[in-house]
C-alpha cells in the first residue's frame, strides 16, 4: 500500500493493514481493472469497495441481495461521516429525495438490491452520472446451474456493463471453477484479475457424528452442553424443526429462539438482534439465517440436518469463527436425510402442465404480456424462484424481453380537494382518474385500464404525473410484470417439454450436489481436504483437527430408521381429500406437498398449512407420497 491508501485505511477504516488477498483485490480495482473476488466468509469482501469508493471520491454502486448486510453496513459508514445510501425492497418507494441526492453528489457509496439496479426511474439517472466502481456481490448467483441461481443477475451484468464504470468488481464467498468462469464472462473479468484465497481456515474444527434420527436431540444436548461452543447456529431444513430445537433447547436451559422465513420480518429481526448483542445464546434457523448477518464470535455451526450443497456447507459453516479462535463445524448426519434432502428438490419441480399453464397465459395475450408473479406462482403452485428462471431462460432464448413494470392494486389519498387536485388534467384523463381519487380504497388498475399492457402503461403514466404534484399519497401494490413479445412459438407443447427438461437438469443437478455432501461426510478422508477440494483448492497435508483426522465417529455406515407404510386410516384420510376436490389440492403433485408438509405458493395462498392433515405423511420420501397420490386420483 502507498502512504495514502494506508492513511485512508486508518482514519476512516481503523484498520492497521490489509487481510490476505484484498490489498490485490483493491490494487486492481484502483487500477481500473474488471475484478472477481473470491474471499471465504469473514475473508473481508467489503473493504474491498468500501476502501476504493472513498479513494475514488465518486460514486460507487454496490449490488447485493442481502437486506440485512445493506442496513448494517448504510448505518456503519454513515457512523464514519462516509455518504452512503440504500435502496431496497425494505425502503420506502418513494424515489424522489434519492433522486436529488444523486443528482447533486450526495451519494458516495449507493446500496442496491438487484431488483431495484433494474428499475426504470433508476436507471433514468444512473445513466447520465460517472460510475467510478460498480460491486457486485453475491455474484454466484449469476452462475445457472450454481446453488443459488438468481435471473434478475443475467440481466444485472448486462446493465452493469453498459454503465461503463470505472471498474466492476464481482465478490463472493464460494465459487467452484465452473460457478467462476461464468461469473468472469458475465461482468467482462479476465482469469488474471481473478483473485481467491485459501477456504482452508484452520481455526474451523469439522465434525461428522452419524446416529439415528431419534438419537440427535441427544446428540445436539450434548455438543452444545459444552459453554465455550456457544453462542451458536443450529440450522435445520423445516420450520416446525426449528421451532422445535428452540423449544427443546429453551427446556434444557438454553437461550435459544427460532429464525425461519415464515416470522414476520419484525419478529426476525428482534431474534437477530437478540443474538449479535448476546442476549440469546442459540440460534435455530433455516438457512434464511446468517447471510449479511456480522457476527465475528459465533462459536458452533451445527446442522441438525446435512446442507443441500458443497457451497452450503461451507458458506453456513464458516459463520463460526470469523474472529480467527477455535470454532466448531458440526454435523449431525443420519441414513434418512439424503432422502428427505432429495424429496424437497423433488416436490419443488414443476409439472409439466403447470409450465403449459404459463406458457398459455403469456403467449395469449399477444404482442404484450402482463404477468403477476404472485398469481403465476400460487396458481401453479411453482416457487418464485423457479419462474424466475422460465421467464429468464425465455428472455435469454429470444421469445421474448422484460419492460418496465406496474402494479395491480393503487389506494389514493387526496391530501386537498379533488378539484384542485385534477386541475390541468384533460376531460378524459379526470374522468379516469376521479374514481381513483374518490373511492378511498385500494383500486385494480387492471380493471381500469381495460386488461391490456398498452392501456396498463398509460394508466400507469397518468398516475405517474399525478403522484408527482404532492396533491395525493399513493400507494402501489401487487407488482406486474410487463414483456414484449418478440416471437411466437409455432409448437406451444414442444416449447413446454423443452423448458421442462430445463426444470430436469436442474433437479439433477441439485440431487448430484446434495450426494456430494453426504459422500464427503461418510468418507474416511479428512473433512478439511475433501471440502476445499470441491472447489479446486489442494491442502498440502490433513487438517489434523477434524473427526476423520481424529478418529472419532469412525461409524460411516449411517443408521437408517425404517418408518411407518400408510395406515388404512390415512389412505381413507387421503381418499376423502381428493373426493372434496379442492382446487388447491387437484393434482397428485400439490396432494403429495401437503401430505409431506412441503410448503410452495400454493399451501400458502390458500393457507392449507392450517388443515389437520397437513405433513400427515412428512416421515416418508415425496417420492413415495406421490406414487399414493398418483393411485388415488387415478381410481
Amino acid at each position: 500500500m502507498n502512504d495514502e491508501l494506508r492513511d485512508v485505511l486508518k482514519r476512516v477504516f481503523g484498520h492497521d493493514d490489509l487481510r490476505p488477498g484484498q490489498a490485490e483485490v483493491i490494487d486492481l480495482v484502483l487500477a481500473g481493472e474488471n475484478t472477481l473476488a473470491v474471499l471465504p466468509t469473514g475473508g473481508g469482501k467489503s473493504l474491498c469497495y468500501q476502501l476504493p469508493a472513498v479513494v475514488f471520491g465518486g460514486l460507487t454502486l454496490v449490488i447485493s441481495p442481502l437486506i440485512a448486510l445493506m442496513r448494517d453496513q448504510v448505518e456503519a459508514l454513515k457512523a464514519r461521516g462516509i455518504l452512503a445510501e440504500r435502496w431496497d425492497s425494505s425502503c420506502d418507494d418513494d424515489f424522489e429525495p434519492l433522486r436529488n441526492a444523486l443528482n447533486e453528489g450526495r451519494v458516495r457509496l449507493l446500496y442496491l438490491s438487484p431488483e431495484r439496479m433494474l428499475s426504470p426511474e433508476l436507471w433514468d439517472v444512473l445513466k447520465s452520472l460517472s460510475v467510478d466502481l460498480i460491486s457486485v456481490d453475491e455474484s454466484h448467483c449469476v452462475a445457472e446451474w450454481g446453488p443459488s441461481f438468481r435471473p434478475a443477475y443475467l440481466r444485472l451484468a448486462k446493465r452493469v456493463r453498459q454503465l461503463k464504470p470505472r471498474s466492476i468488481l464481482a465478490l463472493t464467498a464460494t465459487a467452484s471453477p465452473s460457478v467462476a468462469r461464468e461469473i468472469r464472462k458475465s461482468f467482462g473479468i479476465l482469469k488474471r484479475h481473478h483473485v481467491q484465497t485459501s477456504f482452508f481456515r484452520p481455526n474451523l474444527h469439522y465434525s461428522v457424528t452419524p446416529c439415528a434420527d431419534d438419537e440427535k436431540n441427544e446428540v445436539l444436548l450434548k455438543l452444545l452442553a459444552d459453554r465455550c461452543k456457544l453462542p451458536a447456529i443450529v440450522y435445520a431444513t423445516r420450520r416446525e424443526t426449528v421451532e422445535t430445537l428452540a423449544t427443546l433447547l429453551r427446556g434444557h436451559g438454553f437461550e435459544a429462539r427460532a429464525f425461519h422465513a415464515g416470522m414476520s420480518t419484525e419478529a426476525r429481526g428482534d431474534v437477530q438482534d437478540g443474538f449479535v448483542n448476546g442476549d440469546v445464546e442459540v440460534i435455530c434457523a433455516t438457512i434464511a439465517f446468517g447471510m449479511g448477518v456480522d457476527m465475528a464470535g459465533v462459536r458452533s455451526v451445527v446442522h441438525y440436518q446435512p446442507p443441500k450443497s458443497p457451497e452450503g456447507w461451507i458458506q453456513e459453516s464458516g459463520r463460526a469463527g470469523r474472529d480467527g479462535k477455535q470454532s466448531w463445524c458440526e454435523l449431525i448426519l443420519s441414513g434418512n436425510d439424503q432422502e428427505r434432502l432429495e424429496s424437497f428438490v423433488l416436490a419443488q419441480k414443476p409439472t409439466l402442465q403447470a409450465i403449459r399453464n404459463i406458457l398459455e397465459s403469456v403467449f395469449s395475450q399477444g404482442m404484450r404480456a402482463v404477468v403477476s408473479r404472485y398469481d403465476f406462482c400460487t396458481l401453479n403452485d411453482m416457487p418464485w424462484a423457479l419462474l424466475d428462471i422460465l421467464l429468464a431462460r425465455l428472455e435469454l432464448a429470444g421469445w421474448l424481453v422484460e419492460e418496465q413494470g406496474s402494479w395491480l392494486w393503487c389506494h389514493a389519498v387526496p391530501l386537498v380537494p379533488i378539484d384542485h387536485v385534477l386541475q390541468g388534467f384533460s376531460p378524459a384523463q379526470k374522468k379516469v382518474l376521479r374514481p381513483i381519487l374518490e373511492s378511498r380504497q385500494r383500486v385494480s388498475l387492471r380493471e381500469i385500464s381495460g386488461g391490456t399492457a398498452s392501456g396498463q402503461m398509460k394508466l400507469m403514466a397518468l398516475l405517474a404525473e399525478l403522484n408527482a404534484s404532492d396533491d395525493v399519497r399513493m400507494k402501489f401494490s401487487h407488482s406486474l410484470s410487463h414483456f414484449k413479445i418478440r416471437k411466437a412459438p409455432e409448437s406451444l407443447s414442444e416449447l413446454a417439454d423443452e423448458m421442462y427438461a430445463v426444470f430436469e437438469e436442474h433437479a439433477e443437478q441439485e440431487i448430484k450436489k446434495i450426494e456430494s455432501v453426504v459422500a464427503m461426510a461418510t468418507s474416511k478422508r479428512c473433512l478439511a481436504v475433501a471440502l476445499v477440494g470441491y472447489f479446486g483448492e489442494k491442502l498440502p497435508k490433513p487438517c489434523g483437527v477434524c473427526s476423520s483426522c481424529l478418529g472419532t465417529n469412525k461409524r460411516r455406515n449411517l443408521p437408517y430408521t425404517e418408518v411407518d407404510e400408510v395406515s388404512d386410516g390415512e389412505l381413507e384420510t387421503i381418499f376423502n381429500l381428493v373426493k372434496d376436490r379442492k382446487p388447491a389440492l387437484a393434482t397428485p403433485e400439490r396432494l403429495a406437498r401437503f401430505l409431506c408438509g412441503i410448503y410452495s405458493p400454493g399451501m400458502m395462498r390458500y393457507r392449507l398449512y392450517q388443515r389437520n392433515e397437513w405433513g400427515m405423511l412428512s416421515r416418508l420420501p415425496y417420492g413415495d407420497v406421490l406414487a399414493v397420490a398418483t393411485a388415488v386420483f387415478g381410481r
